[in-house]
């Protein structure tokens, strides 16, 4: 890492109050990036932050070549491990809930660790009736994904009907995407979209999805602002985060797995995501509490690992959140489904609709 590093203090990202509160003073323990960290919370708000913060300009060079999700291409994804899996009867296409069919199988094991972080659309293709002809006229449907790494989520849409592009700010994994045949753009939307207008006109998408993106932004109530200009008159933003009022993150406090300083910049609650949204100009449609324990394992990896560097487990935690296993998401599905009920996981979807 580059040590000319400009770094800015800042006041609120969603109500603008200059006056914050030191919380936590932590390391990065995940990526082992040099420095320590301050969180602040707003004196006025409540929302938290980081404070002081590297500049938008020096922000890339905290993120590590094996980050996450720049690995997309090479990160198993359980589910589709799953539905391309080739079991006893796929050959024949029999129903789903044939007995002499694995299929019935499938569909559970896909019901049962399904964490609800991404969803897809109910629907992909919008029916007009003509008033003249009597005739269904079938629309393709135009969508939008900021931060969308290798282009996994613009796959399945492109497979539902969707016209769909993806905005990556890293370069590299921008051009794994194109060369898979996405229309991905490298950069900022805010970038983006000043260099090509016509392609980003006022109110020409249907839906926007930032899965785990949001947190990361330096203005987030800006960025969505100009989400709210970019959507068609409700039109659909879906997007998820991690839950800074989760009990995982009261219990392991630094060890947090979700703290991921300093590239998450902002560290969102049920009531910060509500008021960054009435400042935007969305409505909320639905508040998910993702059945996702990731978190959780992370956590716990990270306390082992910093507490016990010899031993291994530590280390496989962390790994297993970046590659789940599904036997392994099939154990936990009960806890990850409590967590939820109970609306105390460790991430959260939202869907807001624009006013």
């Amino acid at each position: 890492m580059n040590n000319s590093v400009e770094w800015e203090t800042t006041t609120c990202p969603l109500c603008g109050e200059p006056r914050s509160t030191p919380i936590l003073c932590a390391k990065d323990l995940l990526y082992r990036v040099p420095g320590e960290f301050t969180l602040a919370r707003c004196e006025a708000c409540q929302h938290v932050f980081l404070n002081p913060r590297p500049t938008r300009e020096c922000i890339g060079q905290f993120y590590p070549a094996d980050y996450g999700p720049f690995r997309g291409g090479e990160i198993a994804n359980c589910k589709l491990q799953i539905a391309n899996r080739e079991l006893p009867g796929k050959r024949k296409q029999r129903s789903v809930f044939d007995p002499r069919s694995w299929q019935w199988l499938r569909h559970l094991v896909l019901w049962w660790i399904d964490s609800r972080a991404a969803p897809m659309p109910t629907s992909q293709i919008s029916n007009f009736k003509s008033e003249i002809s009597n005739l269904k006229f079938q629309i393709p449907r135009r969508a939008l994904e900021l931060g969308c790494s290798h282009g996994a989520f613009l796959q399945q849409l492109r497979e539902r009907g969707w016209e769909c592009v993806g905005i990556e700010p890293a370069a590299e994994v921008a051009r794994r995407a194109a060369e898979r045949g996405f229309d991905v753009r490298i950069g900022s939307l805010e970038s983006v979209v000043a260099s090509d207008p016509q392609t980003f006109a006022q109110s020409s998408f249907d839906a926007l999805f930032a899965w785990m993106v949001i947190e990361h932004l330096h203005d987030p109530v800006a960025t969505l602002r100009l989400v709210r200009e970019l959507l068609k008159p409700g039109g659909t933003l879906s997007f998820s985060v991690p839950n800074f009022g989760c009990w995982e993150r009261r219990t392991f406090g630094r060890f947090w797995y979700a703290l991921q300083l300093p590239t998450h910049l902002q560290h969102f609650t049920t009531a910060s995501l509500r008021r960054m949204l009435d400042a935007s100009g969305f409505e909320l449609v639905e508040l998910i509490h993702q059945r996702n324990i990731n978190n959780l394992v992370g956590s716990l990896g990270l306390w082992l690992r910093t507490k016990f560097p010899n031993w291994s487990l530590g280390k496989r935690l962390i790994r297993w959140t970046d590659n789940p296993s599904a036997l392994g998401l099939c154990w936990l599905a009960p806890l990850a489904r409590l967590l939820a009920m109970v609306r105390k996981s460790g991430r959260l979807t939202v869907v807001a609709r624009r006013t």
